[in-house]
């Protein structure tokens, strides 16, 4: 008798952590159009959005165009994203003379980041680089996160303590 109840509550546990699965998350920042500057400089840096990072194992897309419906190119911009605690990458770069400053638009970008999220918000901002107007189309971020396996581990451990205590008492 008591091997079978261990081996439903282990069944039970591992039915639990087999139900872990993947959580997606879409984020939408509107276009963004940036102010007129001419060469020589100094040009701006932009806060074009800001949006959540769930915490889990999985992989982060962030996509959008340079150009957007007003203007389909963009001045030159270099494209970060990040946090004071993540630390900032640069996630998209359209460098003066390229197709997307002066060609037909709008040119796509994306960046992809794979590893171990920390809950946080992320601030994506646009450092104009060259002159004219940066525009940008409308930016998707796509996080694909499962939750960390301790988690599970720790779930699981707790359920077969209160496995446990219950076969003690109903035992006593």
């Amino acid at each position: 008798m008591k091997k079978l109840l261990l081996a439903v509550a282990a069944l039970f546990t591992l039915g639990f952590a087999s139900t872990a699965y993947a959580n997606t998350y879409v984020t939408t920042l509107p276009e963004f159009n940036g102010d007129t500057y001419f060469d020589p400089g100094p040009f701006p840096a932009y806060t074009v959005g800001t949006f959540n990072l769930y915490p889990g194992t999985g992989t982060l897309t962030i996509a959008g165009t340079f150009g957007n419906s007003v203007v389909s190119t963009s001045a030159g911009v270099d494209l970060f994203a990040g946090s004071v605690t993540d630390g900032f990458y640069l996630i998209g770069q359209c460098v003066e003379f390229d197709t997307c400053w002066t060609g037909p638009g709008p040119n796509p970008w994306s960046a992809e980041f794979t590893g171990t999220f920390n809950s946080d918000v992320w601030t994506i901002f646009a450092s104009q680089t060259s002159e004219y107007n940066v525009r940008l189309g409308e930016t998707t971020i796509t996080e694909t996160v499962t939750p960390e396996p301790s988690t599970l581990l720790l779930l699981g451990t707790g359920l077969l303590s209160v496995a446990g205590a219950l076969r003690r008492k109903i035992r006593a």
